[in-house]
Formats: structure tokens, C-alpha cells, sequence
């Protein structure tokens, strides 16, 4: 009969984090941000796939992408200046 090692415990765990593979729970909203100077970015009117960043001038295919939850968003947007209903 082979002995089995024992399994050891995580250090996420053992430091009191969360788990590094955890998702957030309920609906999640998708901002994305200009790579260069993390502001919002716009879609370029007239280009496929194109985004723009109104205050750098940024133009590319690969904003960053940040997914809040739904009370992050609410804060985002209020931050922002946004009506919110």
C-alpha cells in the first residue's frame, strides 16, 4: 500500500485572503479604460473595433477592461456625474 502525503493548505488561505480564482457574484458591468491615461474611452464613429480616449487622443483596439459589480458601478457613475434612476 502506497502512503499518501498529506494535502497542505494554501497560502491565500492561511494569509486570510480570498481565493485568487473567485468571481464576482450577480450581474457585472464592463467599463473600459484608455490604456495610457485610464480615463473612459469611447467607440471611434466611422472605424470597426476602434476606441477612442477624448483626452489623451488615444486610438486602438485594446482598452483596458475593468468589471464592476453592481454597487461599484453605482459609485462609478456618480463619480462620474451620471443620472442615475
Amino acid at each position: 500500500m502506497v502512503k499518501k502525503s498529506k494535502i497542505q493548505t494554501p497560502d491565500w488561505i492561511l494569509k486570510g485572503k480570498e481565493s485568487p480564482k473567485v468571481k464576482k457574484i450577480g450581474k457585472l458591468f464592463k467599463v473600459r479604460k484608455c490604456p495610457k491615461c485610464k480615463k473612459d474611452v469611447r467607440v471611434a464613429i466611422g472605424e470597426i473595433g476602434v476606441w477612442e480616449c477624448s483626452k489623451c487622443k488615444w486610438k486602438g483596439k485594446n482598452p483596458n477592461e475593468e468589471e464592476l459589480d453592481e454597487e461599484e458601478f453605482m459609485k462609478y457613475l456618480d463619480a462620474k456625474g451620471e443620472e442615475v434612476a
